[in-house]
């Protein structure tokens, strides 16, 4: 019964570690667009003088992008510290799994 249930849970922690790597893809990806972004108007911005309405915008989306940039490094960093647990668990269900086909298989003479 063990050997089942190990199995059940080691395709379900697999599904989860999965989306998390999906997750953090997608992160990724956003994390890069984000940096593009600040890098763009960084650029745009040198063609205004400082005092004006579209240089201080700009210094608004700038702060507003940046912020995103953090909160996408937090979020990375839980999905990577979620999938390190994932992958202990999978290593834990075929450790059991193991265990209980050499108990299954295992005939013992007396």
């Amino acid at each position: 019964m063990g050997l089942f249930i190990a199995i059940i849970r080691k395709r379900y922690l697999k599904m989860q570690k999965s989306t998390a790597e999906w997750q953090l893809h997608l992160i990724t990806q956003a994390k890069r667009t984000a940096t593009n972004s600040v890098n763009e108007l960084m650029q745009v911005g040198t063609d205004y003088e400082a005092d004006s309405a579209i240089a201080k915008k700009l210094q608004q989306r700038q702060y507003k992008l940046k912020l995103l940039e953090e909160k996408l490094d937090e979020r990375k960093e839980e999905l990577e510290i979620l999938i390190k647990g994932y992958a202990e668990e999978i290593e834990s269900c075929d450790s059991m799994i193991e265990a209980n086909m050499k108990s299954s298989f295992s005939y013992s003479i007396q």
